[in-house]
């Protein structure tokens, strides 16, 4: 199999839950596609998957550095921002996934990543600013609609109380 063969074939693998063969047929590639941003970012997404984050990081940094495209670059960010936050890297989340929602402002997954990111690093009115803003955006819920204009003012005033 080729390279974008075996990138596949993991894939399948992936999606039929069949984790550590995914793992194994992509690691062969590394010793002719070792600068491969494409075969970095999925190497490390195996490794992610099985749970293994200190493993990951590596990979999804040296894909970044090595030019990884859109759209596997998106989701390389937001796996990295991820990784470094199950493994207890707050800050290093929170840095990696501002770069990712300032590069990607339309991705709602990036930003609900950042707010969990946000959390875990004790930025708590951050975290629930952005999931506020994030549900305003796309509910359609009518029920919370209607109650859109209160809700924006309270995500940009959360901690204020009105005096009685």
């Amino acid at each position: 199999m080729n390279k974008v063969e075996t990138i596949e074939h993991a894939r399948e693998l992936r999606d039929n839950d069949e984790l550590e063969a995914s793992l194994e047929s992509l690691l062969p590639l590394l010793d002719e596609y070792i600068e491969d941003p494409l075969v970095l970012f999925e190497v490390g997404g195996a490794y992610d998957i099985l749970g293994m984050a200190p493993e990951a990081i590596p990979y999804y940094e040296k894909a970044i550095e090595n030019g990884l495209d859109d759209p596997e670059l998106e989701e390389c960010y937001v796996c990295l921002g991820t990784s470094h936050r199950v493994i207890g890297e707050f800050e290093d989340s929170v840095d990696i996934l501002e770069k990712a929602v300032e590069r990607y402002p339309d991705s709602f997954g990036a930003k609900a990543f950042l707010a969990v990111a946000y959390y875990g690093n004790g930025q708590y009115a951050e975290s629930v600013q952005l999931l506020l803003e994030a549900l305003l955006e796309t509910t359609a819920d009518e029920e919370l609609q209607s109650y859109s204009d209160t809700l924006n003012y309270f995500k940009d005033n959360l901690d204020e109380v009105w005096p009685e």
